[in-house]
């Protein structure tokens, strides 16, 4: 995801911290496997 790569850029660019990021990418994570389930339920005839 895109949201997920500026994080790391922003880490990695000494911008924040990983401690700060973490919690945020967990979101990410959980977001994305919640939209996953939502296309594959909205594509079954």
């Amino acid at each position: 995801m895109e949201t997920e790569t500026f994080l790391m850029l922003a880490v990695r660019l000494n911008y924040l911290t990983q401690q700060k990021v973490d919690p945020t990418l967990a979101l990410i994570v959980e977001i994305s496997k919640m939209l996953t389930g939502l296309r594959k339920r909205l594509l079954q005839p």
